[in-house]
């Protein structure tokens, strides 16, 4: 007897043996029990999912003589008859081939017979895609009202191209990719069965070159035991007849990177260039590397949003731990924005080197709201000094003589945030009573909680305070300021609403930037050069010996 394939001779024949597509075969068996079979179904999914062998399954079970059961015999004649392919009331059409409108009509008229043995007549047409226009429409009003003997089963792997008044008409069951570790799982058991042994880090490099297909894992595990001389399965010999990529490979690439390693990146890339492996696939493979080192970050190893076997989910878990999320982001960045570079590059090795050594440069950095707690917890720790009696404020160092001016506090003409603190006295304001709490009081204790907001405080200008409403007036400030003082706007009332133990208002006015003003500046003497270029305006001008004061 001819030699069977594993893809075949493993073939499912029940529902109970479709692997990952639970949701479907439960589904269907529920149906089944129920008598809510519809009269036309289509099944969706990537390729080598199973959508085929479930059809031929419910074929066996709503024609099984001890039926329509959940699970088919596979014992009857109509059984053995649908799984060898030649039973006279099952049709497995492919949509490719049998795609004109003429053949659809012959099916058409062949609806109306009754099954010759079975108790339906069931119709599987594979890739049904390919029907053509007229086919699909020759096959409307049939596949809406079919005979009560009849059963349409569709199979695609594109429905985006089936039309809409087709997909209206069928019940549709989508198949997904099966999960790396179930295939990992039935390659084990398969290799066992056939009288092999494979280590699970081989049967899982399979499973992820399969791509989620249960067919194309067991056509690449065929080709393993046939070129492997003995039983046991050597790792580097999967490697070498499928042309694959090591995991280790990626993970070692990655490691460099984090520690900045280029000469191993080097040594790496040209390792994997000797043994004749594809770089633009290596370089594809690495891509999908960091994004699930980014999804192990945020998610953790469990997540099903990785599809990796459960060593390189440990593996990953190692490299994470100690890099943050914003710097895995960055390289990932990197790598996609250079994929470009690689894919027509005509020196392909040295652009994986150039693409790779450049993530070298990409250093990690603290965050700017981690920066910013930290230099608030540490003016806040600094102990206040001879300087800080003179301004009101903490800051002793003198480091920070540039931000804060350390200066003696004199008599101002103009209002000042330091003329409001040290010389501020009106006797009719209620605050300012020494019982009372007072505006430097509250300096202070803002100073302490927030010293940033302090110090541009103390640089502005009270306007009014009173026992309701506290307003002072922004003079000098950059958008950076804005941006602090709303993120802070809730803490900066409750510390005032504790401090005078009133609901008081405070209001926060701001004047125009320097930077407005300049422009404003700029944007008059734009306008004036405009109108002395005027021949009429200079002539004026020259003829009474005129200046221009203003531009209306």
């Amino acid at each position: 007897m001819a030699y069977q394939v594993l893809a075949l001779k493993y073939r499912p024949q029940t529902f109970s043996d479709v692997i990952g597509q639970k949701h479907v075969t439960i589904t269907l068996k529920n149906a089944i029990e129920a008598d809510r079979v519809a009269h036309a179904i289509l099944f969706t999914g990537p390729r080598g999912t199973g959508k085929t062998s479930v059809a031929r399954i419910l074929a066996k079970a709503m024609n099984c003589e001890n039926g329509p059961a959940s699970e088919p015999c596979n014992q009857c004649i109509h059984c053995k008859e649908i799984t060898a392919g030649n039973s006279a009331d099952v049709f497995e059409i492919d949509g490719a081939s049998n795609n004109n409108v003429d053949q659809v009509r012959e099916l058409r008229e062949n609806v109306a017979y009754l099954p010759s043995s079975c108790k339906y007549k069931i119709y599987i047409i594979d890739e049904v895609h390919m029907l053509s226009t007229a086919a699909f429409n020759a096959l409307l009003k049939t596949l809406e009202e079919p005979p009560e003997h009849i059963l349409f089963i569709f199979a695609t792997t594109e429905p985006h191209k089936i039309p809409a008044t087709i997909l209206s008409r069928c019940q549709r069951h989508n198949l997904g990719r099966i999960p790396i570790k179930e295939i990992t799982s039935n390659i084990k058991n398969l290799c066992e069965k056939e009288g092999y042994s494979i280590q699970g880090k081989s049967a899982s490099l399979i499973a992820a070159e399969a791509d989620g297909s249960i067919r194309d894992s067991l056509s690449l595990t065929d080709r393993i035991l046939s070129a492997s001389p003995t039983k046991d399965i050597n790792h580097e010999s999967i490697l070498e007849n499928l042309g694959l990529i090591d995991t280790s490979f990626l993970f070692e690439i990655s490691k460099a990177t984090m520690s900045a390693d280029g000469s191993k990146i080097i040594g790496i890339i040209d390792k994997v260039n000797h043994f004749g492996l594809d770089l633009k696939k290596f370089y594809s493979n690495l891509i999908k590397h960091f994004r699930d080192l980014i999804i192990v970050k945020i998610c953790g190893k469990n997540s099903d949003a990785i599809n990796i076997s459960d060593y390189d989910r440990d593996e990953s878990e190692k490299i994470v731990q100690n890099v943050s999320e914003s710097h895995l982001t960055w390289l990932l960045n990197s790598l996609i924005n250079e994929e470009t570079m690689i894919k027509f590059s005509s020196h392909t090795q040295t652009a994986v080197e150039i693409s790779l050594l450049k993530l070298l440069q990409i250093r990690e950095g603290a965050e700017i709201d981690k920066i910013i707690s930290r230099l608030d917890s540490l003016k806040t720790n600094l102990s206040p000094g001879p300087a800080d009696k003179v301004m009101g404020s903490d800051y002793a160092d003198s480091s920070h003589t540039n931000s804060v001016p350390v200066k003696k506090v004199e008599p101002l003409k103009t209002e000042s945030i330091e003329e409001s603190i040290d010389t501020y006295s009106e006797p009719e304001k209620n605050l300012q009573t020494e019982s009372q709490k007072t505006w430097e009081g509250f300096l202070k204790t803002l100073q302490k909680q927030l010293p940033i907001i302090a110090v541009l405080f103390k640089k502005s200008t009270l306007k009014t305070l009173s026992d309701t409403e506290i307003i002072i007036e922004l003079s000098s400030y950059t958008p950076f300021d804005v941006t602090r003082l709303d993120q802070k706007q809730t803490s900066i009332n409750a510390l005032c609403k504790e401090y005078f133990d009133s609901e008081i208002k405070l209001t926060i006015l701001k004047k125009k930037t320097i930077e407005e003003e300049k422009t404003k500046t700029k944007s008059f003497s734009d306008k004036k050069q405009e109108a002395m270029d005027q021949p009429l305006v200079a002539d004026t001008m020259r003829m009474f010996n005129g200046t221009l004061i203003d531009i209306k």
